[in-house]
């Protein structure tokens, strides 16, 4: 009897035992698979969708640079960029913030068409460049619209205090400000290129465009290659291999349509339906966001709607700390008037604006 009775208890404990260990077997796989198991490095692709640069288009690239640094499954970035460059402050801006990611992971620069002037100053902040043999390359220097020697006078109707409350500055500073700032354009391609810069500061402040060859051999650029081998260059910084790439732009984009769905809707969920007033509102808004030469079709409901796993997309998701929310409602405050400065003020001269300077390539010839 006490065989028998010993023998059952076995058999029940292994009963209960064995489910147990295999749930418990289970569960551990689980947590390391989807836990433990770091999967495919990435690489972070961003394609810049702007030609011109402005404070705008600073804005949208700042945050897919922002998203490479602060996802930590990006181990290398490559930016494809063709810009003739921009406004002085926007370009210098992107200059930061790709320097900025570049002290996290490697970043590498594949440059084509043309690159020059602010293009260039952010092309300064990546770890390698590449170039084709026929980019344009380099034109560092800065362009503005001095005042005249003898400004207009305002209308009898404007008030204001001091000399140069409407014009900012005189002429002669003016000029010297337009030199400063060449100075510190042509100190900061001298400190990131290094012994491998070939020109003197007499001719880099010539402000040339250079053929990606001749870049390449005056130490402009590091490289003759496409876009493929600065997806190689980016791995080989990053020590990694058998990679995924992430489409930065595509990731960047879905996150804000889920949290500019979030911030329209009646319900505060990127899930909920919107209304029509929702709809035309976020019309509105994306049109003022789309990239220069970018053709859209369809509103953006009808985009919304024909999008798989947008309207069920968890408005909570982790993603959401690499995409600034309150920063999406920005453009709103530059436009709430909805017309153009000389517009909404008519009296005014337009000339309010100005000074205004750029890092911008104007020229139709090298």
């Amino acid at each position: 009897m006490r065989i028998l009775s010993a023998l059952g208890r076995i058999l029940i404990s292994w009963y209960v035992a064995a489910p147990v260990l295999a749930i418990l077997g289970i569960a551990i796989g689980y947590a390391l698979f989807f836990h433990g198991y770091p999967g495919k490095p990435k690489i972070g692709v961003i394609d810049i969708p702007y030609t011109g640069i402005n404070e705008d288009a600073a804005y949208v690239i700042t945050a897919y640079l922002d998203y490479c640094r602060r996802n930590p499954d990006i181990k290398a970035v490559v930016i494809k960029l063709a810009s003739p460059g921009g406004g002085a402050s926007a370009s210098e801006q992107l200059y930061i913030e790709t320097r900025r990611l570049r002290e996290e992971k490697p970043v590498v620069m594949a440059m084509n068409g043309i690159v020059a002037s602010g293009g260039y100053m952010m092309a300064l902040g990546a770890n390698y460049t590449y170039t084709k043999t026929s980019t344009l390359v380099g034109n560092v220097g800065v362009v503005a619209g001095s005042p005249p020697v003898l400004p207009p006078l305002a209308p009898e109707f404007i008030a204001y205090t001091g000399p140069y409350k409407l014009s900012g500055s005189s002429r002669r500073d003016w000029i010297a400000t337009l030199d400063r700032l060449n100075e510190a354009f042509i100190e900061m391609t001298v400190r990131e290129r290094g012994d491998r810069l070939k020109v003197s500061r007499t001719e880099l402040a010539e402000g040339r465009l250079y053929a990606g060859v001749d870049a390449v051999r005056l130490g402009f650029a590091d490289g003759i290659g496409s876009d493929a081998r600065a997806l190689e260059k980016a791995a080989e910084l990053a020590g990694i291999a058998n990679y995924e790439m992430v489409n930065v732009n595509v990731e960047v984009n879905r996150q804000f349509v889920q949290n500019l769905r979030r911030i329209y809707s009646s319900h505060g969920d990127a899930g909920s339906p919107l209304t029509e007033a929702d709809a035309r509102l976020m019309d509105i808004f994306v049109s003022r966001q789309a990239p220069e030469g970018s053709a859209s079709s369809g509103s953006t409901s009808e985009i919304l709607s024909g999008a798989d796993g947008l309207s069920q997309a968890d408005p909570s998701s982790e993603m959401d700390q690499w995409v600034n929310v309150e920063g999406l409602q920005r453009p709103l405050e530059y436009g709430v008037l909805g017309v153009p400065p000389e517009e909404a003020f008519p009296e005014l001269p337009v000339e309010f604006n100005q000074p205004k300077f750029y890092y911008l390539h104007i020229g139709a010839n090298p």
